[in-house]
């Protein structure tokens, strides 16, 4: 056998040379990789978060579901609504009753498992009269337990979730002090629609305005529909006995006959002192000066409920 090649300036090293190369590693090396060995063995590959607060609840499913799939919410429904808006609980369980897929429908806000879950919040959604692909938002209420908690945020975008699932492309709603709230969510200010609800007859939409339009239009309406009225009759009709509208009288009929002149006064009585000379009424007061048109912002409003409480208009394209 022939010996190994080694390379020309290798060389076996002495006892002395190998002590000095195992005291380069010194003791606090060991200890560092000993340690580093260690964490890689004991840490846990999971949330540090999730694992210290397992049930705070956080993590819970929040959502929307139509209350007819959930009869058994009725009661708790109702008294929730009853806590913003007095009613009586029958009334108002047969309202929420009224929920179908065809509109209205009352969503409820629910978070968690069925057998622990909790409602957050009530929302309705009706049908818009004249406009196919909308939706009117009402009854919106958060339970006064879970308020300041984002609750009404959440409630809101699932209700239009809810609505864009089902097609429709803008919700409406009206508010009395909450404009900057729906504001911060995307809503603008908006003219008045008519809600049908669940009536089966629908208030013609002139009352409805009549409700939200200011005084100073009163009169110019008026003048409108008297003009529509005359348009619609036909000449023919206007002539005869049986017209629904009564043709005036020419107008030299109008003028009344001049009055007789005044007896002379009486000479042989006394006229009265001056004390006892009535003094005339005083003349009435000027008209008040027309008031400016009021424009809708998010501190002032034109429009007024039927109650005759300011009332904010708004929407959002969604």
């Amino acid at each position: 056998m022939s010996e190994p090649v080694t390379p020309a300036n290798s060389r076996l090293l002495t006892r002395d040379e190998l002590t000095i190369d195992l005291h380069r590693i010194s003791a606090s090396d060991c200890q560092t990789q000993y340690v580093d060995n260690l964490c890689k063995t004991t840490t846990p590959d999971v949330d540090v978060n999730e694992e210290l607060h397992p049930n705070t609840g956080q993590h819970e499913k929040i959502r929307a579901v139509p209350i007819h799939r959930r009869p058994d919410l009725l009661v708790p429904c109702a008294d929730l609504v009853n806590s913003e808006w007095q009613r009586s609980q029958a009334a108002r369980v047969h309202s929420l009753q009224k929920s179908c897929p065809g509109f209205p429908i009352s969503l409820v806000l629910l978070q968690g498992h069925r057998e622990t879950e909790r409602l957050l919040g009530h929302a309705r959604l009706s049908l818009v009269v004249g406009h196919s692909g909308s939706l009117f938002v009402e009854s919106v209420v958060v339970s006064k337990a879970e308020r300041g908690k984002g609750f009404g945020r959440i409630l809101m975008k699932e209700t239009e979730r809810y609505a864009q699932s089902r097609g429709f492309k803008r919700l409406c709603l009206t508010t009395h002090d909450k404009q900057h709230f729906y504001a911060h969510l995307g809503y603008v200010l908006s003219t008045p629609v008519q809600n049908a609800g669940s009536m089966t007859t629908f208030v013609p939409m002139e009352m409805l305005l009549r409700f939200s339009r200011m005084p100073s239009e009163e009169a110019s309406t008026q003048k409108q529909i008297q003009a529509k009225i005359d348009a619609q009759v036909p000449e023919g009709n206007r002539d005869s006995g049986s017209a629904t509208v009564i043709r005036s009288p020419p107008p030299s009929s109008l003028l009344p006959h001049p009055p007789p002149p005044p007896p002379p006064p009486p000479t042989s009585f006394p006229l009265p002192s001056p004390s006892f000379i009535p003094t005339p009424s005083p003349a009435p007061p000027p008209p008040p000066p027309a008031g400016h048109v009021v424009i809708q912002t998010l501190t002032e409003t034109p429009y007024r409920d039927a109650k005759g409480v300011s009332v904010y208009w708004m929407h959002k394209d969604i």
